[in-house]
């Protein structure tokens, strides 16, 4: 038997899926350049659709379904909090790149002055004008060694302006060692040293420089991250707000009017006009629903049909309309209706056009035990 269907917020619910469902469909058609998921994760105007169908699912399955109770709402705090901080925690990486930014901007100045001096300090033994002075400025055998050097390194590629290019750069600093073994002289020796060391430097500040720039770069797995952190804070929003439903209703309950029919018929006299009480049930029936008073149907096996002086007029459930089963009279204190009943907040209980003195007494004794008005009109 339906006794789960009757939920309010089943229908909102389907419409907002398809809702999303027709945008994935019309994005899909057209020339996609990232995922569906992630353009819609993106676009506000999607997000809000995302918000309506997951606060609609949400209150469907935490107040209808499942229908948690004051401890249970309180467990949902840790929920959508965990949602709330895993979207947030994306942000981070903004922070970081942020952070990091005027240092890595920094160090690669730093780098530049370094390879400047480097080119400063290789022209100022390797550059043409020393070359050439050498035997004026140095001791003979400082310039012979001078020269050597002049000599063994005097076909180095340089750029347009006149400096060292990047390959001679490599050359002279793979020979360093080589050359420490080979020249001798005070001021090569100086010379070689110094350059060793701004090499050295060159090199821990091209390691830092290579830190601070990954650390100012977005991976792959923190972008595709931050795709869906949107999605996320809108999960997390929604379940909030679903929370908040449903603390109100837990609260403050909806007094419900109940209209109980038995094996899907009402009982009209024969003996009346028919024609006129049938548009009578049919209006007050069409009525209730409108009002969304309520329907409950419950099938009663032992109910003998209707005598052949009354008309039986059918009633068909509606899609929200609950409907349970109840084998015998005896077992009515433990029927699925009973503990159905004992979850709402019914003021007051119709039963219209029903004949059979067992039930109505039945529910009358259960209407007073639970304070419950149970107003019985036999026939219409």
């Amino acid at each position: 038997m339906k006794k789960d269907l009757n939920k309010p917020y089943v229908a909102p619910m389907v419409f907002w899926l398809a809702v999303v469902c027709v945008l994935l469909l019309l994005y899909g058609l057209g020339p996609a350049e990232v995922p569906e998921l992630i353009y819609l994760s993106l676009a506000p105007l999607y997000l809000l659709v995302a918000f309506a169908f997951m606060y609609y699912f949400f209150c469907w399955s935490l107040i209808s379904v499942f229908r948690l109770g004051e401890i249970g709402w309180k467990k949902v705090d840790y929920g959508w909090l965990l949602l709330a901080s895993l979207a947030l925690i994306s942000a981070t990486q903004a922070v970081r790149v942020d952070w990091f930014q005027s240092d890595y901007q920094w160090a690669q100045s730093e780098q530049a002055g370094l390879q400047r001096r480097v080119l400063a300090e290789i022209d100022d033994m390797l550059g043409s004008a020393h070359c050439q002075a050498a035997l004026e400025l140095h001791e003979p055998q400082d310039a012979a060694q001078v020269s050597s050097l002049c000599e063994r390194f005097g076909t180095l590629e340089r750029s347009a302006d006149g400096r060292p290019s990047t390959l001679a750069v490599s050359k002279v600093q793979q020979a360093l060692d080589d050359l420490r073994g080979e020249y001798s002289a005070p001021l090569v020796q100086q010379w070689l040293q110094r350059l060793g060391q701004t090499f050295g430097e060159l090199e821990r500040q091209r390691a830092e420089v290579h830190r601070l720039h990954e650390l100012t770069q977005v991976s792959q797995a923190e972008r595709l991250y931050g795709y869906g952190a949107p999605l996320l804070l809108v999960i997390a929003l929604a379940l909030r707000a679903s929370k908040v439903t449903g603390e109100v209703l837990l609260k403050a309950p909806r007094r419900r009017r109940l209209w109980l029919i038995v094996n899907r018929r009402v009982v009209l006299d024969g003996l009346g006009f028919v024609r006129g009480a049938r548009a009578r049930l049919d209006e007050a029936l069409r009525n209730w629903r409108v009002a969304r008073w309520g329907v409950v149907h419950l099938s009663c096996d032992f109910i003998a049909a209707a005598s052949p002086q009354d008309t039986p007029v059918a009633v068909a459930p509606g899609f929200y309309e609950n409907e349970f089963r109840l084998e015998t009279l005896a077992g009515f204190d433990g029927s699925e209706f009973v503990q159905w009943a004992a979850t709402q907040t019914i003021d007051i209980l119709y039963l219209v056009g029903e004949t059979d003195q067992g039930l109505i007494e039945r529910l009358r004794r259960w209407g007073e035990a639970l304070n419950i008005e149970v107003l019985v009109r036999e026939r219409i």
